[in-house]
Formats: C-alpha cells, sequence, structure tokens
C-alpha cells in the first residue's frame, strides 16, 4: 500500500497570500503546502481523502491517472471546494465514482454542489457520484477502510484506518481532541499520520505538542504531522522530533 501526502498546509495554504514570513517566503520547497489531502493506493486500488480547493493542480503534479473513490473526513471549504475536479476521472475512466462520507457531509455536499449525479445526463460535464453513507467499515477495492469519530469544531468529523495485506495506516488531519475509543482504534496501526496545525492553542486543532502526545500514545512505527500552518517551519520541526517521527510535506510518497 502507498501513502501520498497531495497538500500538507491549513485552510489558507503556504505561502499565505500577502505574508512575508520566513516560512511563506522559505526557499525550502517543504514549507510550501497546498491543502490537506491524500491519495491512498495499491496496485489495482486508488482512494482520494478530500477534494481541497488544489485538488486539480495536486493531481497534475502526482500524476494521478485514476481515482477509484473520494472520501471526506468533513464539509469544510479547503477539504471539499475541488470537488468538482473528478469529473475529469469520470471521463477517463467512464464510470461513475462513489464519495464516502458521513450523513451530515453529504448533505452539505449535496447543498454546494447540486448539480451533481449517479448518472449521465444530457450531455453536461459534471462530476457523476453517488454519495454513499458511512454507517461502519467497508471496502473499496482490495482495500479496507474504517471510519473513526474525531472532535473538530461543531461539524461531524472523521479520521480513517486502511488496510491492505496486513499493513494499514491511520490518518486524522483535522483534529482537536481525539476521543477515548478512536484513540484505542488507531493504536496499532503501522502509519499514522496527524493535525499539527501550531505551537500556540487552537480552539479547532490539535497543537504540535498535543499532536506528539497522542501520537506517542498511538505508537505507530511511523507517524507524520499534516496540517501545518506557516508559524511551523520544516526543518526545525523536523529536528525536534524523535526518530519514528516526521513532518509530512506535499509530494511525499510513503510505501507502507
Amino acid at each position: 500500500m502507498k501513502l501520498r501526502f497531495l497538500g500538507t498546509g491549513t485552510s489558507v495554504g503556504i505561502p499565505v497570500i500577502g505574508c512575508d514570513c520566513k516560512v511563506c517566503t522559505s526557499p525550502d520547497p517543504r514549507n510550501a503546502r497546498t491543502r490537506a489531502s491524500v491519495q491512498i493506493s495499491s496496485q489495482d486500488t486508488s482512494i482520494i481523502v478530500d477534494t481541497p480547493p488544489d485538488f486539480r493542480l495536486q493531481v497534475l503534479h502526482a500524476g494521478i491517472r485514476r481515482v477509484d473513490a473520494v472520501l471526506f473526513t468533513h464539509s469544510h471549504a479547503d477539504h471539499i471546494f475541488g470537488f468538482d475536479d473528478i469529473r475529469r476521472f469520470n471521463t477517463i475512466q467512464d464510470a461513475m465514482i462513489p464519495a464516502y462520507a458521513p450523513q451530515g457531509t453529504i448533505d452539505d455536499l449535496k447543498r454546494i454542489f447540486d448539480y451533481v449525479s449517479a448518472e449521465k445526463g444530457d450531455g453536461g460535464y459534471r462530476p457523476l457520484t453517488e454519495f454513499r453513507l458511512i454507517a461502519g467499515d467497508f471496502r473499496v477495492g482490495d482495500i479496507e477502510v474504517a471510519a473513526v469519530p474525531v472532535v473538530h469544531d461543531q461539524k461531524p468529523c472523521h479520521g480513517f484506518i486502511f488496510r491492505h495485506r496486513g499493513v494499514s495506516v491511520g490518518y486524522a488531519p483535522d483534529c482537536g481532541t481525539m476521543p477515548e475509543a478512536s484513540l484505542q482504534r488507531f493504536k496499532g496501526v503501522d502509519v499514522m499520520v496527524l493535525d499539527a496545525l501550531r505551537y500556540r492553542p487552537h480552539r479547532t486543532h490539535m497543537t504540535v505538542e498535543q499532536s506528539v502526545q497522542v501520537l506517542g500514545l498511538i505508537g505507530a512505527t511511523r507517524s507524520y504531522l499534516t496540517h501545518m500552518c506557516h508559524e511551523v517551519e520544516h526543518g526545525e520541526l523536523q529536528l525536534s522530533l524523535g526518530r519514528d517521527m516526521f513532518v509530512a510535506y506535499d509530494g511525499l510518497v510513503l510505501e507502507v
């Protein structure tokens, strides 16, 4: 199984518009962060988690040619506003692409993208999607998926666990706090990816310190921080982390 980080930034992206801080002007490409998204794939299956406003450029840079399903963590703008661009994959694959989400997120997606359909219509170039309610564990191709509730603002929000041929990846990019039951579900994954917005406290996101603490409790073989703002400089943070903990960056690909 392969994990590809398409985007590792927070809602405004980095560089931030009109900002001249050391991270926004950094020559280190790892400090340039588009909005958070990942691809989980096997030899036969390709899954996208979240479609941020940068989605089109992300898949172009990554060379992604197939999407078998889209999964949504929640319905904030920085995680859904690139959804329209899956229509190109409908054309390439000549197929409907399912989208999995909790009910509240499905309701928001149907309201915002009210022209989406599961069937071809009058020739209009629109996404062909069947919304599928996450009501338990499910499978996309040869990858098993479990949705794990986390607390982030007032909207329903999930992280995910992906399993394939005995290995597992946990992913929770937007997380203010993690319920104990969810923490227990993530324990034992081989790779864990978790929200680490900044060093200062935030109402709906984990700080770097909180994320490192939770990742330590989960105890994955490899752990990665994501969804970071421009207060976090890649190299400086990486130097402060332990041996098996890493700062994710756009374009990073992991073989799990």
